[in-house]
């Protein structure tokens, strides 16, 4: 299945164009969770501060995904 992936901030890095915010799809298992998303990404699991799918906050990282599901990726924010 396909979703459609937006990296925030510093995981621009991890990002086929290496633009934040810039939406590209992902090839998932059908069964894929966002922790599995994650995986794929090559980010650490630890690093990821937010998920957002739909609009909503995902908490539950096992939270299995489905085919054009929007997932937003963001590391902690820092600064003053």
């Amino acid at each position: 299945m396909r979703v459609e992936v937006r990296l925030y901030a510093t995981f621009a890095q991890y990002a086929p164009t290496q633009r934040a915010g810039y939406p590209f799809e992902e090839e998932l298992e059908d069964t894929a969770s966002i922790a599995d998303l994650i995986r794929q990404l090559e980010i650490s699991e630890g690093e990821v501060h937010l998920a957002i799918v739909n609009g909503r906050s995902a908490h539950d990282r096992s939270m299995q995904l489905h085919a054009n599901d929007r997932v937003a990726l963001f590391p902690p924010v820092g600064g003053g």
